[in-house]
């Protein structure tokens, strides 16, 4: 393979075949040594798609599946079972009849349900093809991947199976990331709650909503109203009334510094006295906030960073914005700093 991020994609293929799961895909699995990998990706899509197409000519009547696996193309429109059993002069007739709809409409959906996982898997790997992190010592839990199967199976849209893809990624790359109640959420969010979620995530830095600047947060949507309806999804909490006061303490003992990392860009906050303490306005994520937030991949509010920066410049400190590197899970740099 030789791409950065070959060792992940390499456990990735390991866990879903270790688990059964993707079996459209095992023909491709094999072919991937010595092969282009668009080349590989290409006839993978033109297969699922020829898949989807089969799975709604089995459901629609116009093709069987036969015992030994051959599709076979049906000279015309099934006869709606109801009709059937009103004509058919026996019970035993009408219920053969029924009971070769129900198999087909079975083997449909089955089908559908395994082009739906194989897509995801495959924007798992596209998620994990230019990451050159190491993979994980830990493997995805059993009940986990199981579970995901199940949720991934359910959705059909290009945007849910490149969503399920990325909590595939994120849950091999660190094992744990996604809990079992964050897939249930997932798997119950609604286009809407999902739209809502992503206008939130822009204001986020460090696992809070900063809540100094009202007007600002108002102009752009982020109403109290708005974010009682996050709190009601489970996304936010501390909503009500003033909300809560976070205070932070220096992570260094010879000076204060801390750094409030919104995506690309971080607050890098300073000062000479290591005992200072920065206190915050706020409302947090909850923990299946955090997880869900960390799916997306948003642009930063400047205006909202330069306000929070401000106001933490009042309290005292010296306050740099500047570019942010995520380098592991727990590590980064910044640079192009400028003083606020």
């Amino acid at each position: 393979m030789e791409f950065p991020g070959e060792r992940l994609v390499l456990r990735l293929w390991e866990t879903i075949t270790e688990k059964g799961i993707g079996s459209l895909l095992s023909p491709w699995q094999i072919r991937r040594e010595g092969r282009a990998r668009l080349d590989i990706r290409r006839e993978e899509i033109v297969a699922l798609a020829q898949a989807e197409r089969d799975a709604e000519d089995i459901r629609s009547g116009r093709k069987r599946l036969e015992d030994g696996g051959r599709l076979l193309a049906l000279p015309g429109p099934s006869v709606p079972i109801s009709v059937q059993i009103a004509q058919a002069p026996e019970a035993r007739p009408a219920l053969q009849a029924a009971a070769r709809i129900v198999s087909d409409n079975l083997v449909a959906d089955a089908l559908r349900k395994e082009v739906n996982v194989a897509k995801a898997v495959l924007a798992a790997e596209a998620e994990l093809e230019g990451d050159s992190q190491e993979p994980s010592a830990t493997h995805i839990d059993d009940d986990w991947i199981f579970r995901w199967r199940d949720c991934a199976s359910a959705v059909s849209s290009d945007e849910l199976q490149t969503l399920w893809g990325r909590v595939l990624a994120g849950e091999l790359k660190s094992p744990g990331s996604f809990s079992l109640r964050t897939l249930e959420f997932l798997k119950n969010l609604s286009q809407q709650e999902a739209t809502d979620i992503a206008k939130l995530s822009r204001f986020v830095i460090a696992d809070i909503i900063f809540r100094g600047d009202e007007a600002l947060l108002n102009t752009e949507g982020i109403t109290y109203g708005f974010l009682l309806g996050m709190q009601q999804l489970g996304i936010v909490a501390g909503v009500e009334a003033m909300g809560l006061t976070l205070t932070l303490k220096s992570l260094k003992r010879e000076t204060f510094a801390r750094g409030l990392v919104s995506y690309g860009r971080v607050l890098v906050v300073t000062d000479d006295d290591p005992a200072k303490q920065l206190t915050l306005h706020i409302c947090q994520l909850t923990s299946i906030g955090r997880q869900v937030v960390r799916l997306g991949t948003f642009e930063p509010h400047e205006g909202y960073l330069r306000s929070l920066g401000g106001s933490i410049r009042a309290q005292g400190f010296k306050v740099h914005i500047a570019r942010w590197q995520q380098l592991t899970e727990t590590e980064g740099r910044y640079f192009d700093a400028e003083e606020i």
